[in-house]
């Protein structure tokens, strides 16, 4: 059985375009797990499994990567690239929860074998062994595979390191694929209709992305069924509705290879789904609720407790978010120099990320360095040492000068005066920036004289390589290195030419997707105030581009960023002398979208700090950015080993006496 906890983690896990098909799994005979209403809630929400999909930001990423893996050129800089990583990695949990078949939140050896095998394949064929596979990640651990079980955590973590060149890579890559190609029932069971894909669509939809457009469709479907307006409707509305409106047809999600008579039993099957109270019609509660997600399940993350929490005392290496983390905009937040102080003198590490696309890791050195400074930053009452710090915009160009931009690109750059970019090009490979054109305005007409290579760009890339023929078109792309706070020359004209880009293929290659920044007024001490971030402008463009495949983002939480940011990071820490396990690394932030959701992409644990942004309560609204923990300030993050150590000696001590 299916508890409210699991059902919760479940829906969190595997993510709308696939819940219904892992319902119905789960419902298939010898998984021992069944579905129970009610369990004392008198909402839809136990029997419908409904999943927050409204700001899920990770399930949307999913379907595209689905979307352009099948049909899209692999990105030239990597090979498999990280999109496949990103992908590998959600898909992975999914595949926990298949074979958590005790719904116990843990993995016997069993059912990592048994997992192994539905991985490869049920033919026999899979070219890795399902037993060295399973022996491997318990191995990894150093767990008894006789006594002790595999964590979700555990199960991640071996994921986020393993070689993208392993058979058991690329099997969990095709085993993803062909998911969300597929459907998981089709891909586990050899695609066999049953009766339990008909009623295993409750509670989530493919289509619900949350918008307020959604909503209104769903209310617009009750309408076109209620035509007597009873507020009332029955199953003869409901099958009549469907066969003359597109719009309720796709809602039911009506399989189109049935036959009429078996549509009609499809139709009364979801109709007894939805009609929770049993009595033959379905109000308009009943509707809203089976199509629009619940949104009070996604699970809190556990209190940083290091006297109370084990987990807590393995963390050897910190990574920390600066604004909002280290410091705010009247200065440094109260503890972070005492925390950095604790680490040092711990004999821990510790590294500064900034998600700023507007200066480089030397700028943030100087500005945390600066004797006197309004952010002088003394560990141990020393100037703050050198190689603790990166920002997105050294990220950026990292990935920029790593040959995924050819020479002879065309390159619209929009960055603030002197943010240094071009000079953080040069001392990377000057001879590639001078090769290509860059622009930092640009009027319409060139806009669409670019356009027209961009789309040229896009064919050639989809033209496959023994047919192309003649040299390749030069790549376009629109760059930002900015921070929110965009020049005042930026016009109409300047979006009008950026939109006719996007719109053609060009590339969007940007530093963060911060919606916002923190601003004060002195005549309001007790607020911060929003300003707009670069996030809010990505955003923005992103409505205008076909292609999402064409977006890339180094900074904490991007599609780049596991690989341009946070391993930097985890390689500064391992120059101060940490192993680089990253069981024992965590990174600290304020975001959910940037700072804890950089740390599941990388395997790495992750607390929220409550000091910025955003609060533990928010979790609803960031259902896949699930932090390990989460503290109140960071004040809360040092702790004495040594008196921990000591009580529980004492405690052990005192055990002893009364037991004897």
């Amino acid at each position: 059985m299916i508890g409210a906890g699991v059902r919760g983690l479940l829906r969190l896990l595997v993510g709308t375009a696939l819940l219904d098909d892992v319902v119905a799994f789960f419902r298939l005979p010898g998984h021992g797990i069944r579905l129970c209403p009610g369990h004392g809630r008198s909402d839809s929400a136990a029997i419908s499994l409904q999943w927050d999909s409204a700001v899920n930001p990770m399930s949307r990423v999913i379907r595209s990567l689905a979307s352009d893996t099948l049909q899209s050129p692999k990105p030239e800089y990597d090979a498999p690239g990280e999109d496949d990583r990103v992908l590998v990695m959600q898909i992975a949990r999914t595949a926990f929860m298949f074979a958590d078949t005790d719904s116990s939140l843990d993995l016997s050896f069993n059912e990592v074998y048994e997992m192994m095998v539905r991985i490869g394949g049920k033919d026999g064929n899979q070219k890795f062994n399902a037993d060295e596979a399973a022996q491997a990640m318990f191995i990894r651990f150093d767990l008894n595979v006789d006594e002790v079980t595999v964590t979700y955590d555990n199960f991640l973590m071996y994921l986020s390191e393993l070689d993208t060149d392993t058979e058991l890579f690329k099997s969990l890559l095709v085993f993803a694929q062909d998911i969300l190609s597929k459907g998981v029932l089709e891909r586990l069971n050899g695609g066999v209709l049953t009766e339990n894909i008909r009623k295993s669509s409750q509670g989530s939809h493919v289509l619900d992305d949350g918008s307020q457009a959604w909503q209104d469709s769903v209310e617009a479907a009750f309408d076109l069924c209620d035509v007597t307006q009873s507020g009332d409707i029955c199953k003869s509305q409901l099958i009549e509705a469907v066969t003359r409106y597109p719009l309720i047809n796709q809602l039911m999600r009506v399989p189109v290879e049935l036959s009429k008579k078996e549509a009609r039993e499809y139709m009364v099957a979801m109709f007894d789904v939805i009609d929770v109270d049993l009595s033959d019609q379905v109000d308009r509660e009943e509707w809203t609720k089976y199509f629009c997600a619940s949104r009070d399940i996604v699970p809190r993350a556990d209190k940083w407790n290091p006297k109370e929490n084990s987990d807590c005392r393995k963390i050897t290496g910190f990574i920390f978010d600066c604004d909002g983390t280290i410091y705010q905009p009247s200065g440094l937040i109260p503890g972070a120099e005492e925390m950095l102080t604790w680490i040092q003198e711990s004999g821990y590490q510790y590294a500064l990320l900034s998600n700023t696309g507007s200066t480089s890791y030397e700028s943030l050195h100087k500005k945390l360095s600066k004797p006197g400074g309004l952010y002088e930053c003394r560990p141990e009452g020393k100037t703050f040492p050198e190689g603790r710090c990166y920002t997105a915009a050294d990220a950026q160009v990292d990935f920029m000068t790593s040959g995924h931009l050819p020479a002879g690109s065309r390159l619209l750059v929009l960055a603030p005066e002197n943010s240094g970019w071009k000079e953080m090009m040069c001392e990377r490979n000057r001879e590639l920036y001078e090769s290509w054109d860059v622009r930092l305005d640009m009027d319409v007409d060139t806009a669409k004289e670019w356009s027209q290579h961009a789309r040229a760009r896009l064919e050639w890339e989809e033209t496959p390589a023994e047919i192309r023929g003649g040299s390749a078109p030069p790549k376009v792309a629109l760059i930002f290195f900015h921070d929110g706070s965009v020049a005042t020359d930026w016009s109409f004209v300047l979006f009008n030419a950026m939109t006719i880009l996007l719109s053609f293929g060009a590339e969007f290659i940007y530093t963060a997707e911060d919606a916002t920044n923190p601003s004060i007024d002195e005549r309001y001490p007790d607020t911060d105030f929003p300003m707009p971030g670069p996030g809010m402008f990505v955003e923005m463009l992103k409505k205008c581009m076909l292609f999402s495949d064409r977006c890339f983002c180094s900074g904490k939480g991007g599609n780049l960023g596991r690989k341009f940011i946070i391993e930097r990071a985890i390689e500064m820490l391992k120059a101060q002398g940490h192993s680089g396990s990253r069981d024992e690394i965590m990174i600290v932030g304020d975001r959910f979208d940037t700072d804890i959701r950089a740390g599941s992409l990388a395997g790495i644990k992750s607390c929220l700090l409550e000091t910025g942004t955003h609060t533990i309560e928010m979790s609803d609204k960031f259902p896949t950015d699930i932090p390990s923990f989460a503290a109140e300030s960071i004040l809360d993050l040092p702790y004495d080993l040594s008196a921990i150590v000591e009580e529980v000696e004492t405690e052990d001590d005192i055990s002893i006496l009364v037991y004897d």
